[in-house]
């Protein structure tokens, strides 16, 4: 092509030249866009001889319906494109992902400064303007914007699993107090709006204390676990669980009627008592005390949970190993 605006790569007897250091080759999928189909064709075999993954598209729109299919490491788009222009594709490529990272082609006259200017406001990795001195110019963009990629995936990562952190109780594997009412916050709107019922369920663990002085805390950890797994089972995926307190866990049931929450209840406690519990090669028993409490549209999870308390306190009351609300007895 010639050098008005075109990429022009230097050609020597029929190869592209450049430096391609295959043992850096990261086995990236590239997007490529760009209406000039020498400019593609030469990107394509520079990349691909790097061990690159390269998808070539001619148009903007198509390219876009692709990124919202699959997932690309790097996209390359030249300025000029009929329909959305790459800044514009930047910009939405960013939207869809920060993570993608972009490098944007502009030829000398398309006013580069204002388009280098807003392509690197956007998020780009890299703004080349053509036609380029040689593939290496190239090849170290698709680096940096490479590199730059594993940084922020490794970041994301991490951001991901500290938050998996702050919402997971490390011993049971059931989500925290904190993040338990964060979500269930959420829910009270709803059922406040749509008048619905939501019910809660308080559930204690008989003598834990005892255990611990008994079998050793070892055993009393796993016997936090057992409870837990014993509470999660048939578990809606529309309840919300919690780990309340050191030896509660509560489970608030959206659009349960309080004589549905009275049947879940029970189940969980036969499931506890029948399970047989063993540490160390002894059997040791393990019951649960359960408080069953439920409102029409209430105010907040706190009435609920109080309510729900007080139920608790008459099962412990009663001898334990029982589920109890504050109208109806169930068993024990």
């Amino acid at each position: 092509m010639d050098a008005g605006g075109g990429l022009v790569l230097q050609v020597v007897a029929g190869k592209i030249r450049g430096r391609v250091a295959p043992d850096k080759a990261m086995n990236a999928k590239i997007l490529v866009i760009d209406a000039d189909k020498l400019v593609v064709q030469l990107l394509e075999k520079a990349l691909g001889k790097a061990g690159h993954e390269v998808t070539p598209v001619d148009n903007a729109p198509k390219a876009l319906r692709l990124l919202d299919a699959q997932s690309y490491d790097l996209v390359i788009t030249d300025v000029a494109m009929p329909k959305l222009s790459g800044i514009q594709v930047l910009e939405q490529v960013k939207s869809l992902d920060d993570a993608i990272e972009v490098i944007v082609f502009a030829g000398a006259e398309e006013e580069s400064f204002e388009n280098a200017l807003a392509a690197l406001r956007l998020g780009a990795s890299d703004f080349l303007t053509k036609p380029l001195r040689n593939i290496d110019e190239l090849m170290a963009a698709v680096e940096r914007a490479l590199a730059r990629r594993d940084v922020s995936t490794n970041i994301r990562k991490l951001t991901e699993s500290l938050e998996r952190l702050r919402r997971t109780d490390m011993l049971t594997g059931v989500p925290t107090r904190r993040y338990f009412l964060e979500r269930v916050s959420i829910e009270m709107r709803r059922a406040r709006r749509h008048k619905k019922n939501v019910s809660c369920l308080l559930v204690d663990i008989d003598y834990l204390e005892q255990i611990n002085r008994d079998h050793g805390r070892p055993c009393g950890d796993q016997v936090l676990i057992y409870v837990a797994q014993a509470v999660t089972h048939d578990r809606r995926v529309t309840d919300i669980l919690g780990r309340y307190g050191g030896e509660e866990y509560v489970i608030v049931m959206p659009e349960t009627r309080p004589d549905q929450a009275l049947i879940a209840a029970e189940k969980i406690r036969q499931q506890v008592e029948e399970g047989k519990f063993s540490f160390g090669g002894q059997t040791i028993t393990v019951t649960v005390s359960i408080g069953v409490s439920g409102a029409m549209a209430p105010e907040g999870v706190t009435e609920l949970i109080d309510q729900a308390q007080l139920a608790l306190r008459e099962a412990k009351r009663s001898g334990r190993n029982s589920v109890r609300s504050v109208e109806v007895k169930v068993s024990g």
